[in-house]
């Protein structure tokens, strides 16, 4: 396959300006669409100087249904409204979508299924390489290790983060609870505080910490009796997660319908 032509949404933010340049720098792709808010001030700025490169002469709109035109693939690091509204788009436009927004709720997901039966969806609470090899240790680990080992997920991200725990840290939880046939829902405990008894032998305990402007930083902490073992990921570069996105765009845009993780996309050969 050539060069693909990738859309994004809210692509003043940082995510979307660490995408834009990597676009450019790549002859793979190619910039189709760039949207913000209307109220926002990067409204009609060209793309190109926006992102630290030289003028494109394409410039950043505030209609959404511009994402849409002339484009291969589109990429979501938005906020869960603004995503389920974009999927809906590109399924009623059949183009893939790339999406790394967190928070989504579990109605939501269930809908991205629904929508996936028409056009390739990747959905990843985190698109680092990383972190997808760490979930597979996790996994592996919670099977070898069993109940007699008590898990707990440990996150920490910069200060304007509105979402707790991290996408990335459930996600990691999730990873766990699967390989203990478990419903994450039903063991998770977020962030102990009071009186709150003994410690449930099946839990899975996540503890949050925001601060500063750090990136990203995961840690899954099994431990026994006298012993503990912790697995940790530590992102200091988000330009990691805008990587992972655009390889994964790049194999959607091609791709089978079907709702994809960036598992998935790594084990196709993406």
């Amino acid at each position: 396959m050539n060069k693909i032509s990738v859309s994004i949404p809210g692509g003043n933010g940082r995510m979307g300006k660490t995408l834009l340049r990597l676009i450019l720098e790549d002859k793979k792709y190619e910039i189709a669409n760039v949207t913000c808010l209307p109220n926002e001030k990067e409204v009609g700025i060209d793309i190109g100087l926006f992102a630290g490169s030289g003028i494109i002469n394409k410039e950043i709109k505030s209609d959404p249904m511009s994402l849409f035109q002339n484009s291969d693939v589109l990429i979501d690091f938005t906020v869960p409204e603004a995503t389920m509204f974009h999927a809906k788009q590109c399924y009623n436009n059949n183009m893939p979508i790339v999406i790394g927004t967190t928070g989504l709720s579990e109605a939501q997901e269930k809908e991205l299924l629904t929508l996936s039966k028409k056009i390739p969806i990747v959905y990843s609470a985190n698109f680092s390489i990383g972190v997808t090899l760490l979930s597979k240790l996790v996994s592996n680990a919670t099977k070898t290790l069993g109940f007699e080992w008590d898990i707990e997920v440990l996150e920490m991200h910069h200060k304007q983060k509105v979402d707790s725990p991290s996408g990335t840290a459930l996600l990691l939880g999730k990873a766990a609870a699967i390989a203990r046939d478990q419903e994450l829902s039903n063991v998770k405990n977020v962030s102990r505080d009071g009186f709150v008894g003994k410690r449930k032998t099946d839990e899975i305990g996540f503890a949050v910490l925001r601060g500063g402007d750090v990136v990203g930083e995961h840690s899954v902490l099994f431990c026994n009796s006298g012993e503990r073992i912790e697995l940790v990921h530590k992102a200091t570069d988000r330009s990691i997660f805008a990587s992972g996105a655009l390889r994964a765009s790049y194999w959607a845009a091609s791709a089978k319908p079907g709702l994809y993780s960036l598992s998935d996309v790594l084990e196709h050969g993406g």
